[in-house]
């Protein structure tokens, strides 16, 4: 949708937001002492790159690169630093999240780029020639 089209539906969205907010928290207003558990999630795209005709189109590969990576990521289960894959909105696109959430440690800010940076590593070694996620 273009921004222009998207402009009479911002109300909309701005006042279901807050009431979703609203929602989960009064759900949860209550808990005390529950340890703070957070993770992050990066999405990627797949594209197919054609250097003959210098055209760009979506790689639909996105549950078949899931499913090797996620293979790929069950035979690594002794490592900490461990990955989930998951389907994202289309046949096209893939997500990345950490295998365990982080915890409420300062250090565990540390580790962040580092999985960031060790996703892409993995994602990239599972597509095909040609194919990218930027």
């Amino acid at each position: 949708m273009p921004w222009a089209a998207s402009l009479p539906h911002l109300r909309y969205v701005r006042e279901h937001g807050v009431s979703q907010f609203l929602e989960t928290w009064r759900a949860v207003s209550d808990r005390r002492s529950d340890e703070l558990r957070w993770g992050d999630e990066l999405e990627y795209g797949l594209f197919q790159l054609d250097d003959k005709t210098k055209s760009v189109e979506l790689s639909c590969r996105g549950i078949e690169v899931q499913d090797a990576l996620n293979r790929k990521e069950g035979e690594m289960r002794h490592r900490q630093d461990g990955c989930l894959w998951h389907n994202e909105y289309g046949a096209w696109m893939l997500e990345g999240t950490p295998r365990e959430p982080y915890s409420g440690y300062a250090s565990d800010l540390l580790q962040v780029e580092q999985n960031m940076r060790r996703r892409r590593r993995r994602l990239l070694a599972a597509l095909k020639p040609g194919e990218v996620a930027p």
